[in-house]
C-alpha cells in the first residue's frame, strides 16, 4: 500500500491546483436526496471537492485521504469556498470507520472491496450512500488501467444488496465508463 500512497503524493504533487470546485454532476442532479445535515464522511476525498460540495449543502465533513497534498488543495479549496472541513491523511485499508456514524458516506473513483461491509456499517439508519467509481468499460478507452480497480456489470448492487436504492447505474452501459449507486441504510432494520 505504501508505494500505492507515494503515487497518489507524487501526482498531487506535480498537479497545478487551483482552488476552483469542481461540481460533479452526480452530487448536482441528486442533491434532493441530501438533507444537508450532520457528519458525512468522503472517503478517498484527493482534493476534496466532493467534500466541499457537501459541506456546502450543510453537513460537517470529515474528508479522508492517503495523500496529504491532496488534503492541502482541499484545504484550499474549502477556504476559496468559504467552508471548513476536517481532514484525515488516511491509510483506507487499515481505517476502522465508526459504526453508526455518518448521515452521509461518499466515494468518488476509488475502489476497495474489503471496505464495502465497513462503508454500509458506518451508515446510520436511514443514512445515505453515494459511491462512484470506473467500471470495467473504463478499458475501452484506458486499456493498460489495472482491472482490479474496475468494478464489474452489476458488482454495486450485489456489494450494497443490504441497502435501499434510490438510483443505481451499474455499469451496463458499454458507452459508460462508471458505475454508480446511491443508497439508504434502512431506517429499521441493521445491516449485516
Amino acid at each position: 500500500m505504501r508505494s500505492d500512497i507515494n503515487r497518489w503524493e507524487r501526482k498531487y504533487q506535480k498537479s497545478n491546483a487551483v482552488p476552483t470546485l469542481i461540481m460533479d454532476p452526480l452530487l448536482v442532479e441528486y442533491a434532493n436526496l441530501l438533507r444537508g445535515s450532520g457528519l458525512g464522511l468522503d472517503l478517498a476525498a484527493g482534493a476534496c471537492h466532493t467534500s466541499v460540495q457537501l459541506t456546502k449543502l450543510g453537513y460537517q465533513v470529515i474528508a479522508l485521504d492517503c495523500s496529504l497534498t491532496a488534503l492541502q488543495i482541499g484545504q484550499r479549496v474549502a477556504a476559496h469556498q468559504a467552508v471548513q472541513l476536517q481532514s484525515l491523511v488516511v491509510d483506507l485499508s487499515n481505517w476502522p470507520i465508526p459504526t453508526s456514524a455518518f448521515e452521509v458516506i461518499t466515494c468518488f473513483r476509488y475502489l476497495n472491496r474489503e471496505i464495502f461491509p465497513k462503508i454500509q456499517k458506518a451508515l446510520k439508519p436511514g443514512g445515505l450512500l453515494i459511491y462512484k467509481t470506473f467500471n470495467q468499460h473504463h478499458l475501452l478507452e484506458f486499456p493498460t488501467f489495472n482491472p482490479n480497480y474496475l468494478l464489474r456489470s452489476g458488482e454495486l448492487a450485489q456489494c450494497f444488496s443490504n441497502l435501499e436504492f434510490l438510483a443505481c447505474h451499474d455499469g451496463t452501459n458499454v458507452s459508460d465508463p462508471y458505475s454508480f449507486v446511491i443508497a439508504q441504510r434502512p431506517e429499521t432494520s441493521s445491516v449485516k
